[in-house]
């Protein structure tokens, strides 16, 4: 070859990752799609030659971050699987110890600490595992996918829930309404933003989830989720769309949430429980301030402990609820002022993550992304006013990957100035040495 020759360009690096971290990785991608669907029906039994599986929900989410960390131990899928440490993380671990200690200096039940144990779990895991553009778009497939499932199981057993009617709210069986309302109204803008990110016959599938996380809400007829709804879609559309586009959008979708929810006919059955909302917070806010420091324990069964008979005392009645109908109320008489500190430092991490997501991208499908995640928490923060999602089982797993895509942004490990939406390796790959003239 003379000297005199163009060098050629070398072959482009190949990602160095070991075959068997890809395999686990891939495994439990699987698992949370296994978990996500399992969660819509509590359990499921899978009858095998002389032995009957069970899989239920609660285990699913507490064995695959164990399954997750176990992998970590092994040199060859460590490189894959590792940790993607966040700011949050250091609150939020704070938060999880002191929440603890509450629990041993003054509940005793254990409960929801271990769905909020398995919650950080799968939120650590999801971060380790959705470090390219297609995993991101599994998760959110996967997730849509699980509110498709939600809609047909519903509908498959009570056909009756359509046309949209308010007493079918207390037909619903894969959770309590308020809850089924929050996972909707949390999921909406997700896939909402997915959809005006993609193109062609992606957009059209991921749109069918976004309507039926709407119907969703609007089946539920819970006035939380659509606050949580509304807020989620104004930012999605006001980021991602032209101006005149967006107001048609919400103006659709507010008109359609009133022509079929009709709130000037709700019925009277939630009068007594509205009457009472300012009593319960009150109740809350009395034992908080006898336990200033560490609460009464972290939990919705710790607080049944003293909850009813402090609402007794005090108005000479006993009520059903057993939680303030908010979040942080929940965590000041579960956790203290400690714990509420911590919660709060976790929270503002959280939050500057997707404001700063939303800042800095550039491309038009980068900034919907964006807005989709800081929807998400917007649509999160305004429910936990009414709502305490760290208080249910189905919630909290499903909360922290949602947290999980919001704290990973566009890009992990680049820059999210580039947009990040073509990215495909947590870790850049090197640089491919520049060619010389001839």
């Amino acid at each position: 070859m003379s000297a005199e020759q163009p060098r050629m360009s070398p072959t482009p690096a190949v990602d160095p990752r070991p075959g068997i971290g890809n395999a686990i990785a891939r495994a439990l991608l699987g698992g949370i799609v296994v978990a996500l669907i399992v969660t819509v029906f509590d359990e499921i039994l899978l009858t095998l030659p002389g032995a009957t599986l069970e899989l239920h929900y609660k285990k699913l989410w507490r064995l695959l971050p164990l399954v997750w960390l176990a992998s970590l131990l092994l040199p060859a899928a460590r490189a894959t699987l590792r940790p993607r440490y966040h700011p949050s993380d250091l609150p939020l671990g704070i938060f999880v110890v002191i929440a603890a200690v509450s629990i041993v200096a003054g509940g005793g039940h254990w409960g929801d600490f271990r769905n909020l144990l398995a919650g950080v779990g799968v939120g650590s895991m999801a971060r380790s595992l959705v470090t390219t553009p297609s995993r991101r778009r599994l998760l959110v497939h996967a997730m849509g996918m699980m509110i498709l499932a939600i809609l047909a199981h519903e509908l498959w057993i009570h056909p009756t829930l359509l046309p949209p009617r308010e007493m079918g709210r207390y037909d619903l069986v894969t959770a309590n309404p308020n809850v089924l309302g929050f996972l909707f109204a949390m999921l909406l803008p997700l896939l909402l933003a997915e959809g005006l990110a993609c193109a062609g016959p992606v957009r059209a599938l991921v749109g069918i989830y976004a309507v039926a996380a709407l119907a969703g809400t609007f089946l539920t007829f819970s006035r939380v989720a659509a606050l949580g709804a509304a807020a989620g879609t104004a930012v999605v559309v006001m980021r991602s769309l032209p101006p005149r586009t967006a107001l048609v959008v919400f103006a659709t979708v507010a008109l359609a949430f009133f022509a079929l929810q009709r709130p000037d006919r709700w019925s009277a059955l939630r009068t007594d429980g509205d009457t009472k909302r300012v009593r319960i917070l009150a109740t809350s806010l009395s034992l908080a301030v006898e336990s200033p420091m560490l609460g009464v324990g972290f939990g919705i069964n710790n607080l049944e402990k003293v909850f009813p008979d402090r609402y007794e005392q005090r108005h000479g009645e006993r009520v059903f609820r057993f939680h303030s109908m908010n979040q942080l109320l929940d965590v000041l008489v579960g956790t203290g002022a400690i714990g509420t500190v911590f919660f709060l430092w976790w929270v503002g991490r959280v939050a500057g993550r997707a404001l700063a997501w939303l800042r800095t991208t550039t491309t038009p499908s980068a900034r919907t992304r964006a807005a989709g995640a800081a929807a998400a928490c917007v649509a999160i923060a305004v429910m936990s006013l009414g709502e305490s999602p760290l208080y249910h089982g189905k919630i909290v797993p499903i909360l922290f990957l949602v947290l999980a895509i919001v704290e990973l942004g566009p890009a992990p490990g680049r820059s999210s100035a580039s947009g990040g939406s073509h990215s495909t390796s947590a870790t850049p790959l090197p640089a491919t040495p520049a060619r010389r003239p001839a």
